[in-house]
């Protein structure tokens, strides 16, 4: 089962600047933000073959994923 988006969250609110390829995804509900960004990149990029860091693909979808969903 997958989160909803919360309605009405500015761009800034749902830190939603994240990589194009993942539109269309949603964290399932028992995953946190953290859980969401590794599953997403593990299964681009192997296993944590990514970097981690700030600004990061990581850390952008780690934020959305927390921020965007219920």
């Amino acid at each position: 089962m997958r989160k909803k988006k919360k309605p009405g969250l500015s761009g800034k609110e749902s830190a939603d600047d994240v990589p194009s390829w993942v539109d269309g995804e949603q964290p399932l509900t028992t995953e946190t933000g953290r859980e969401f960004a590794k599953r997403l990149l593990d299964d681009k990029y192997g296993a944590e073959n990514y970097p981690t860091g700030p600004g990061s693909e990581f850390s952008k979808i780690k934020k959305w994923g927390d921020r965007a969903f219920e």
